[in-house]
């Protein structure tokens, strides 16, 4: 990083970084503010040697992610590294453990080291300071499951369409008494999104009811163990869990405390992961295009960095493959 860098992330002449840093000269608030903004981002001291990544040797693409030890999110990756390649771009994997101060800490070391973009998934999209540092920064950038009001670049399912329908076909097989396992809603506004869909379809229904619903921390084992007494007491038919990942541990769970699955209590997940088809029985889920959405969000990224007249938000399909995990109530 070097004061070229910095000018250039300010949008102002080296010659006004150099002004700002030894306070010589007229320099209006807004430019004063925004050079301080990338100083401080940047961590720039022009008393160190500089050491700046030249772009046309080594063209790389930022990648964040909740979680690397939910499989889900390897797969996508794969598929970015995939079609990143085919552009002669390499990447970089920064887990973010579903935190949002990771979250920030994370684009400002992509923002140092000047990748030539940013793919990323957000604990949420509203007021999330790494999305705003980037766009500050004018960095070409594209949401990952995510979508935003805001209309930056992303790909995305529906995910309140996607828990609507789990909960409708449920409701067509019979189940009436519900639970629902997420993520923290704080860490994930797809997990809640996929709940309030959920929740609406059942609250459509006067027979229908939402016994219970768990946030819980999708990184740990054993998630449900606290809760064991809460989940036996809910009497729920059927559970939706906001990820496969989730939806598996809530098996084990079952398994542990001695209900059948599908037998005595259905479980359904959500992102269609490979892991959960090679489990006896496979895991009823919603399938989603990863390797579709992974590529996708790679050709966004550079349509917005190069400025194309192409659509910057592209919404694909999802599939309910409600077998296997899933039975129906006999009448």
């Amino acid at each position: 990083m070097n004061i070229k860098d910095v000018a250039a992330l300010a949008g102002v002449s080296p010659a006004t970084v150099s002004r700002y840093l030894n306070n010589t000269g007229t320099i209006c608030q807004q430019t004063r503010e925004r050079i301080g903004k990338v100083v401080e981002a940047t961590g720039y001291n022009p008393k160190q040697k500089a050491k700046r990544i030249e772009m046309n040797h080594n063209p790389t693409i930022g990648v964040l992610i909740p979680s690397l030890l939910n499989p889900v999110f390897s797969e996508i990756v794969a598929a970015i590294q995939e079609r990143a390649r085919y552009f002669g771009y390499s990447t970089i994997i920064v887990d973010t453990q579903y935190d949002k101060g990771r979250e920030q800490q994370a684009v400002v070391d992509l923002i140092r080291q000047r990748v030539g973009g940013v793919i990323l998934t957000v604990a949420n999209t509203e007021q999330n300071e790494a999305l705003a540092l980037l766009k500050d920064f004018n960095f070409p950038i594209c949401l990952l499951y995510n979508k935003s009001a805001a209309q930056e670049p992303a790909v995305f399912v529906d995910n309140f369409k996607a828990g609507w329908q789990v909960a409708d076909k449920l409701i067509g097989l019979g189940h009436y008494r519900f639970g629902v396992a997420a993520g923290h809603f704080s860490a994930s506004d797809r997990a809640r999104q996929r709940y309030e869909g959920f929740k609406q379809r059942i609250e459509q229904d006067d027979r229908a009811e939402l016994a219970l619903l768990l946030q819980v921390d999708p990184t740990e084992m054993a998630p449900y163990s606290q809760h064991k007494d809460v989940i036996k007491a809910a009497m729920a038919t059927a559970w939706f869990c906001s990820n496969d990942l989730l939806a598996l541990k809530m098996i084990n769970h079952f398994h542990q405390t001695g209900m059948k699955v599908p037998d005595e209590v259905s479980v359904v997940g959500f992102d269609g992961m490979s892991l959960g088809q090679i489990v006896h029985p496979p895991l009823a889920t919603v399938r989603v295009p990863h390797k579709t959405m992974g590529s996708c969000a790679v050709d966004l990224l550079f349509n917005s960095k190069h400025n194309t007249d192409l659509s910057l938000q592209r919404e694909l399909d999802f599939q309910l493959s409600l077998e296997g995990t899933v039975s129906a109530i006999d009448a």
